[in-house]
């Protein structure tokens, strides 16, 4: 590993320090279950405070480059298998189609910089900026998902929208479909933040989609992640 961070650049030195381990992973310069240096030795190899060293790992392991170990450290996680789900038309017309209301509450709309993966699957570098949107979804007047959407640069008209609505028929308003999508399905826990806004308990089961969405020219347009709670709910596929 080779400390190549610029700490005059636009990214933050997390994003510079997650880009080279990720990229030591592709090499393969690590393989899975090994164990990734400690904090403190990465602390020192970038020059960096430990509280950087944090994010950049966490950083990986939402991208499930990483997976932390209680006691024991953070190890270079197993490469999972893809399982395929079917996708929806979006949230809003899955829900009206099941008979059931839907509503959305708009909590954050920011510029951010992607991360490894979404470099690659957005065809972006690292210096561009894309937009973050985080939406909390309600069926029925409850809680039930956690939404974070990572769109492509030309998105900024969302700015001037009302994301308490759905997202397609914006997206339609400015002759935008979604065509290709490739979803994972993962099993996660519940953080105490996430609990508090579900209205469940801490390290309760969640189902964790992930969407890399294309439009109908195929090019890739945004990434979601969906944090669904399945106690008032029953999810099929």
């Amino acid at each position: 590993m080779i400390n190549t961070i610029n700490p005059k650049s636009v990214v933050p030195l997390y994003k510079q320090i997650a880009n080279l381990l990720a990229q030591d992973i592709k090499d393969g310069k690590y393989t899975a279950g090994d164990k990734l240096p400690s904090e403190l030795m990465l602390k020192d190899l970038f020059g960096v405070s430990r509280i950087t060293i944090r994010a950049a790992i966490a950083e990986l392991i939402d991208e499930g480059l990483l997976v932390r170990s209680q006691g024991k450290g953070t190890f270079i996680a197993q490469q999972k298998s893809m399982l395929s789900a079917n996708d929806h038309p979006g949230f809003t017309e899955s829900c009206r189609l099941a008979g059931r209301s839907a509503s959305t509450q708009l909590l954050s709309i920011d510029y951010t910089y992607p991360s490894p993966g979404e470099c690659q699957f957005l065809q972006l570098k690292e210096t561009e900026k894309i937009i973050m949107t985080k939406r909390l979804r309600f069926i029925e007047n409850y809680p039930t998902v956690i939404e974070t959407n990572h769109y492509i640069p030309d998105f900024s008209f969302l700015f001037n929208e009302d994301l308490n609505g759905s997202l397609f028929a914006i997206l339609a308003k400015y002759d935008i479909y979604v065509k290709d999508s490739i979803r994972t399905l993962e099993i996660c826990s519940a953080t105490r933040a996430e609990a508090d806004m579900l209205e469940i308990k801490n390290n309760t089961p969640l189902l964790l989609f992930k969407d890399k969405q294309s439009d109908q020219n195929g090019r890739p347009i945004f990434i979601s992640k969906q944090l669904y709670t399945t106690e008032r709910m029953a999810f099929y596929l």
